[in-house]
């Protein structure tokens, strides 16, 4: 699941950097490398992954053959009578956002962004690494702790310090330097880090009519002024809240979760900060697949709202992917790929088109709590 910097579709305000700059026709070129790239690089893993993928045994006690066909028992008690949660068990676990488990997601993007005075289509490559873990809060409830590294590489020329950006947004630019003889100069470096953290009821509501259960959760989101360079961050300090719910079922899972981050601090000649992140997830699991594999066929893109940007401020991606669990060696491992496409992008400024998203996420069934 993507959370915190996953911030929905790159999108550049307009800042009138001009058509035919400098090394555009090279820089198309390297787009489409890096695209094929891109998903040459999503079915390697994937092949790689299956290549090394280890079977569970077969000759497992009666008792652990019936509490792996529980898909919402508390995986404390699989553990608990010696046995060992199922690939199935696990890969439900892990649509579960308020899930009581360790894990540690890492979630590569690959965007291309177009729109007025880009020229060719530019990219963004993204890649985060957010732990995931829980704190106790008594017998009844939990806290979801996740914190968000951003690692980012974009078309923008680090020189353009007084541009403002959001882990995944360059929001607006009051100045550019005329100077500059090739405004889509590639910066990498770090982000924003975000922290999220969601209170949880741990038990779940069950539906008796469906078999699913039904989740939610509340709590506050913060983004740190941690960029590397001034164009991969916001140079603020960003508070605001967040939610989620959702529905598990034995094939369906659609869940929602929202964050907001206001500007609370920080340097106070960057533009403040009014964002809007949605994370919307629809998976269906096919029946009368492979139990072990826990194939699951859905999206989960990002809805982004720029409240503080003039003219258009929505994007909206749908997308469709595939994805299921592996055993390499001991360590459960879910692999998921996805492409979106932005149906609704801002028109008077770039933005996002394309989304090629590879998530491979490990489970440590030692800390299942």
């Amino acid at each position: 699941m993507e959370s915190g910097g996953v911030l929905g579709a790159t999108r550049f305000k307009e800042a009138g950097i001009p058509n035919g700059a400098a090394g555009e026709r090279e820089d198309t070129m390297r787009g489409a490398s890096r695209r094929i790239w891109a998903v040459g690089a999503v079915v390697t893993v994937l092949a790689a992954a299956s290549a090394f993928a280890q079977e569970s045994p077969s000759n497992k006690p009666a008792h652990c053959a019936a509490l792996e066909q529980d898909l919402f028992i508390d995986l404390k008690e699989v553990i608990k009578a010696g046995c060992t949660p199922s690939p199935a068990q696990i890969s439900k676990l892990l649509e579960n956002p308020v899930g009581n488990f360790v894990s540690i997601p890492f979630q590569y993007d690959y965007i291309t962004v177009k729109g007025p005075h880009v020229g060719d289509s530019k990219a963004v490559h993204r890649l985060q690494i957010t732990p995931t873990f829980p704190i106790s809060l008594g017998s009844d409830w939990n806290l979801i702790n996740r914190v968000v590294f951003p690692f980012l590489s974009v078309p923008l020329n680090k020189d353009f310090g007084d541009c403002i950006a959001a882990p995944t947004q360059i929001l607006s630019c009051p100045s550019l330097p005329g100077v500059l003889q090739d405004p889509y100069d590639r910066t990498g470096g770090f982000g924003d880090m975000v922290y999220v953290g969601v209170v949880a009821p741990k038990e779940t509501i069950k539906i008796e009519s469906t078999g699913g259960v039904f989740l939610w959760g509340v709590g506050a989101t913060a983004m740190f002024p941690t960029a590397s360079e001034d164009v991969l961050g916001s140079g603020r300090y960003n508070l605001g809240p967040t939610a989620v719910v959702g529905y598990l079922g034995r094939e369906w899972t659609g869940a929602i979760f929202p964050q907001h981050w206001w500007s609370v601090g920080g340097e106070s000649y960057r533009s403040s900060v009014n964002l809007t992140n949605i994370q919307y997830f629809i998976f269906y699991a096919p029946p009368g697949w492979d139990p072990n594999a826990a194939w699951r066929i859905g999206m989960s893109p990002n809805i982004s709202i720029d409240w503080a940007a003039e003219g258009d401020k929505v994007t909206l991606p749908i997308g469709l992917g595939a994805g299921r669990m592996f055993e390499i060696g001991e360590l459960p491992v879910n692999v998921h790929a996805e492409v979106d496409y932005s149906v609704i992008h801002p028109d008077d400024k770039p933005g996002s088109r394309w989304d090629v998203r590879l998530y491979i996420t490990a489970v440590i069934p030692a800390f299942i709590f």
